[in-house]
């Protein structure tokens, strides 16, 4: 058997639920962020509302820096969520790999025997 710990049953379960909790944190703020936008969008429209048509506060709100953040900040959210399921997928592919590369291993050595 190799020595390499991610062909070890317990090492690969640990780094695989360690990656996939770190996808799934990363899911969950990225949905809060994503969910804020629109919060934010109606906080800043209901400032601009007494005073603009509602077609004038949507464009104001719209343009706000307030609002601007809140896109990018859930963007940046976003790509730091499909950036921890790259990691979490790699790991999966990289113990696959290595298993397939053990077995062909043991079969090249039966059949050398």
């Amino acid at each position: 058997m190799s020595n390499d710990p991610f062909l070890i049953p317990e090492e690969v379960y640990r780094e695989l639920v360690t990656r996939g909790e770190d996808w799934a944190d990363a899911k969950a703020a990225a949905d809060l962020k994503s969910d804020m936008v629109k919060v934010i969008k109606a906080e800043v429209f209901l400032s601009f509302k007494g005073e603009n048509t509602i077609a004038g506060a949507t464009e104001l709100a719209y343009a706000s820096s307030k609002y601007l953040e809140a896109i990018k900040d859930a963007a940046e959210s976003g790509r730091l969520t499909n950036r921890a399921r790259v990691r979490y997928d790699a790991a999966k592919a990289l113990f696959e790999a290595r298993r397939t590369s053990e077995a062909t291993h043991r079969a090249a050595m039966g059949a050398a025997k």
